[in-house]
């Protein structure tokens, strides 16, 4: 058929391991004005997201995971962790802050 076209598949690259791979096999965070990262599960929260493959969430190495997000990475570990349950993220707990160690 001369109009038949494919569905464009939006692509989005991994902020780990760098894959560019369609939208809706990855986990897209976004920063909150306070700095902290948060689960963006419908995709449509304001401003520039994060995105990362659900093969580095599920990655148990914590290296490239501490090199992206520095010293939010155990945060992001517990927010990546729901997404692929695919939990409530208001179930997550307090984020701490980096510079008291102590919940914000």
């Amino acid at each position: 058929m001369a109009g038949s076209r494919d569905r464009h598949v939006p692509l989005r690259r991994c902020v780990m391991c760098r894959a560019s791979l369609p939208k809706a096999e990855l986990v897209r965070l976004v920063r909150a004005d306070d700095g902290r990262y948060q689960l963006d599960a419908a995709r449509r929260a304001g401003g520039r997201g994060t995105w990362v493959c659900r093969a580095c969430a599920e990655d148990p190495a914590e290296k490239r995971l501490k090199q992206t997000f520095r010293g939010q990475a155990a945060h992001v570990r517990t927010l990546l962790a729901l997404a692929i349950r695919g939990a409530d993220p208001a179930a997550a707990p307090a984020p701490l802050d980096p510079r008291t160690g102590t919940e914000a």
